[in-house]
């Protein structure tokens, strides 16, 4: 698994550093187990730190949450959504103080075949562009390795990587 962390400037009344991060790995899955590991709500409570996913029908500009406990933890609109191969949304958090103060950023999820032979493998990247650089930023990074591990680990041995074994 990579992560990568990119800084930029952006130019506004005031200059605001951005930073975009990226994560990538390689899964041992096909384009269409890994797209319904992101989109399905009843798959992603056991890996996405306990969040169900509600994307409806994955339409451009319709609306998406992720949920827990009752309450909206990620809330979004859906930009573009390429079933088993790119899905890329806004992305509002919602369940903690620092983590609700950031603006509206974008989350893109890549399935890509690789460039070399290796049947049965695609790989994954997510980037998240357009986070104030700083200590939330380090954390969200954190949060989607930890995440991606999590859907690779369940999609290969049936079991989720925390919580006993399936």
């Amino acid at each position: 698994m990579t992560t990568t962390q990119t800084t930029t400037q952006v130019t506004t009344p005031t200059t605001t550093p951005t930073t975009t991060l990226t994560v990538q790995l390689a899964v041992r899955a096909t384009p269409e187990q890994v797209w319904g590991a992101l989109t399905d709500g009843a798959v992603t409570p056991a890996y996405y730190l306990g969040f169900e996913a509600h994307y409806g029908d994955l339409s451009v500009g319709e609306s998406y949450a992720y949920t827990a406990g009752g309450g909206d933890m990620i809330t979004g609109e859906v930009l573009e959504s390429q079933p088993g191969r790119r899905l890329r949304a806004t992305f509002e958090g919602h369940w903690a103080p620092d983590v609700a103060a950031l603006p509206t950023s974008v989350v893109t999820f890549s399935i890509v075949e690789p460039p070399m032979p290796m049947p049965g493998v695609i790989f994954l990247s997510c980037v998240h562009e357009g986070l104030p650089e700083g200590e939330t930023a380090r954390q969200l990074e954190l949060g989607w390795v930890a995440i991606l591990s999590g859907l690779k680990t369940l999609l290969e041995t049936g079991a989720p990587m925390i919580g006993p074994p399936a």
